[in-house]
Parts: C-alpha cells; sequence; structure tokens
C-alpha cells in the first residue's frame, strides 16, 4: 500500500475515502491520533488518487465529493458480497468428513460421487466387453453367410453387437454407405454420448478415468451429481458432433473415448475462476499448461488415432458453459 497523504480532521479523511471508493479506488484510513492518513491499497491507482486529493484539499464542499449515501450503499454492496463468498466457502465445506485435501491450492471436499463411479465402471465394463475396440468375432460362423445375414449382423458377436451399437454409426452401414450419420438418421440417438463408454486401449481408459476421478468429483462434491451428469452430457455431444462435421482426411467420425466430456469439464474448472473469483477450487497454472500442451500434442503427426475434434469441441463448450453461469451459481 502506498501512503498519498493525510489530514487532521477525520472527518474530512472519511469524506474523501467515501469519494475514492466512488471511483473503485481501493483505499483506507489510518486513524492514528491526530493523523487521519489516506493509504491507497493498489499502485496503479496512486498518481490518480494524488490528483484527486489536490482537488478535494481546494474544495472539499464540491457537490463533487458529496458522496456519503453512494459510498455507504458500495459498502452495502461489499459487504453482501463477502456474506455471498463466505456461504459458498461453507456449502463447499458442507460434505467434509473430517479430512480435507486440496485441489490447486483451494479447499476441495469429501463426499459421494456416484456419477463419477458409475461412468467409471461403465466405461470400465463397456471396453473390457469390446475387446477395447477390437471386438472379437463370432467362432462358430457358418461356412456361407447369405446376404440377409450380413446385413442383419446376426453373424456378428457380442463383443461386435455391443461394439457397433456403441459407436457414432454403425460400422458395417458407414462401410457401406460412408455416411457417418447413417445411424443417426434412423433415430439411434443415444450414439452421441455412447462413445464415450468405449475405450481402444487400456492406457486410453485408465487415463480418461483418472482425470474423470480427479476433475468430475470436484464437481460433483461442489455442484451436485445431476449438474456434473448434464455438463458430462452435453460436453460430450459437442465433442461428438465437433469429431463428425470434420472432414474425413482430417479426422475419423468413429472415434471413441470420453476425452471430450473429460475435457469439457478440465474447461468448466480452469474458467469458472476467472468469471466468478470467489469459487473455491481452482486448477495450477502447470496443470493448465500440462493439459493445453497435450491436446495441442495429439494434434500433431506425432501422436495418431486421437480424437481431436472431440478434444477441441467438449474443451470449449465446457469453458463457455463456466462463463455463461451466473456469478451466484453454486
Amino acid at each position: 500500500m502506498r501512503r498519498i497523504g493525510g489530514f487532521t480532521d477525520p472527518k474530512l479523511a472519511d469524506q474523501f475515502n467515501d469519494y475514492l471508493q466512488t471511483q473503485q479506488i481501493a483505499s483506507k484510513v489510518d486513524h492514528d491520533g491526530e493523523s487521519h492518513d489516506i493509504w491507497i491499497r493498489d499502485e496503479k491507482d496512486v498518481d490518480h488518487a494524488r490528483t484527486a486529493l489536490q482537488e478535494f484539499t481546494q474544495s472539499p464542499n464540491s457537490a463533487k465529493f458529496d458522496v456519503s449515501a453512494e459510498a455507504a450503499r458500495l459498502r452495502k454492496e461489499q459487504e453482501a458480497e463477502k456474506k455471498r463468498k463466505l456461504s459458498m466457502q461453507r456449502k463447499s465445506q458442507q460434505s467434509l468428513r473430517g479430512s480435507s485435501g486440496s485441489f490447486g491450492g483451494r479447499a476441495t471436499m469429501s463426499g459421494p460421487i456416484p456419477v463419477v463411479i458409475g461412468m467409471i465402471i461403465v466405461c470400465g465394463l463397456a471396453s473390457y466387453a469390446t475387446s477395447f475396440g477390437n471386438p472379437r468375432p463370432n467362432r462358430n460362423l457358418p461356412d456361407r453367410l447369405t446376404l440377409e445375414a450380413i446385413e442383419s449382423g446376426d453373424f456378428l458377436s457380442f463383443e461386435q453387437k455391443l461394439f457397433s451399437a456403441f459407436c457414432f454409426a454403425d460400422p458395417i452401414q458407414y462401410q457401406k454407405t460412408d455416411d457417418p450419420w447413417v445411424s443417426i438418421k434412423k433415430g439411434e440417438l443415444w450414439r452421441f454420448i455412447t462413445p464415450a463408454f468405449l475405450h481402444g486401449s487400456p492406457m486410453h481408459l485408465v487415463f480418461n478415468m483418472m482425470a474423470l476421478f480427479t476433475l468430475g468429483s470436484v464437481i460433483e462434491r461442489l455442484h451436485g451429481s445431476w449438474f456434473l451428469a448434464l455438463l458430462l452430457i452435453v460436453c460430450q455431444i459437442v465433442g461428438t458432433l465437433v469429431q463428425v462435421l470434420l472432414p474425413d482426411w482430417l479426422e475419423s467420425p468413429m472415434a471413441i473415448g470420453a476425452s471430450g466430456a473429460v475435457f469439457g469439464v478440465f474447461g468448466y474448472i480452469w474458467i469458472r475462476p476467472k468469471f466468478q473469483p470467489s469459487y473455491p477450487v481452482g486448477i495450477p497454472p502447470f496443470n493448465v499448461y500440462l493439459m493445453l500442451g497435450f491436446m495441442f500434442a495429439c494434434m500433431t503427426p506425432l501422436i495418431q488415432g486421437i480424437a481431436n475434434g472431440a478434444h477441441v469441441g467438449g474443451l470449449v463448450i465446457g469453458m463457455v458453459i463456466a462463463a455463461v453461469l451466473p456469478k451466484s451459481f453454486g
């Protein structure tokens, strides 16, 4: 803080301090005996405050400086904002069970996370049941397959049928039509979401589930299970749409994995504190650089077979949701 001057009359000191408050200059009066000094919090405001002090000293009775009512209103609003922040901090700690951790240097809490756990279980089972993107064929195929059997998919194994049902497009129909929307046009709208349950390798599954557990559990404990579920669904749908809408030569519409939803949750937690400073969780800059660096690295020729469209789509919509929600949310 920087001292810019003082008064012998405490009333004048308080009056000038009120004026500074209405100018959005953070200041305080130090009443110390017969000296009543004015201190400015931010260095960038010092010159402006000194100019105002000179003007005030010359004409303290000017109507310009008659702002006691406005200053009182601002102080009331600031006090209400402090109470709101305190209420939110208390809410974020309601589910503590005698222990606490840290997430980016801010308070986090413990409590049930059914959506996160359910997502991890479903993704694990679906990925394992489809042999991680390489479903095993039916071992009991007849010597000859009729055209009807091929078109109906009756010859497929359970793994192949499950994989086909969860992909954005039925692989056989997509191969025949080269139309990624072939299944959606039949009304199979669940395919906007179900690719999230499939993963191409155990490492792919573990990476996404670790990120989901770390990020998603924070959101679920802070905002509740319904909010996290909706956030995951919206981010996954948008990520899938971006992936499918990109040209085939650039991105495959048949990408699988929950990374679109995961990047959406990351984007939400990253951006939310920038629009709501009282938000009780945040991500350290190093972790942000790590996630963004990984996303951009996946776009290079060094790493192949990554759903970059889903990454970008999920990240952007997560950031947008964080930005548009009212500050009082949570």
